[in-house]
């Protein structure tokens, strides 16, 4: 909370050096805006949006594939907190192996996983 009473935005983060992701989540209301970021040159690759029981519509900035998780992304967290979400994905890391890739992936899925187990908490406590 800050000064005024206000929740702060939630942050998620999950491997080391150059396969760190987080994700940073913000209330707007009931719905939420989540950042993934991660790797080396964390940027604005990819948006999703999504609703429950939508499917997300993404957008993509030329020659970047984070669409690919921040649809996912969109998707679960919609489904599961039964509300509007925007999610924004950036994550780079340079001549990436494909087990890098993989690996990056896997840690925004449990940057998720943590954010949603967090919106369960505070909606059991709430």
């Amino acid at each position: 909370m800050d000064q005024c009473g206000d929740a702060k935005p939630a942050r998620f983060e999950t491997g080391c050096g150059r396969l760190r992701v987080w994700a940073e989540a913000t209330l707007a209301g009931d719905e939420l805006l989540v950042y993934i970021g991660g790797g080396e040159r964390p940027h604005i690759g990819g948006i999703s949006v999504a609703g429950p029981g939508g499917h997300p519509i993404s957008f993509s900035f030329p020659g970047h594939m984070d669409y690919a998780v921040s649809s996912e992304s969109a998707r679960r967290i919609s489904e599961a907190s039964g509300s509007r979400c925007v999610v924004v994905c950036g994550i780079h890391i340079d001549k990436a192996a494909p087990e890098e890739i993989e690996a990056l992936i896997a840690n925004s899925r449990r940057c998720i996983d943590m954010l949603l187990q967090s919106l369960r908490t505070s909606q059991r406590e709430g």
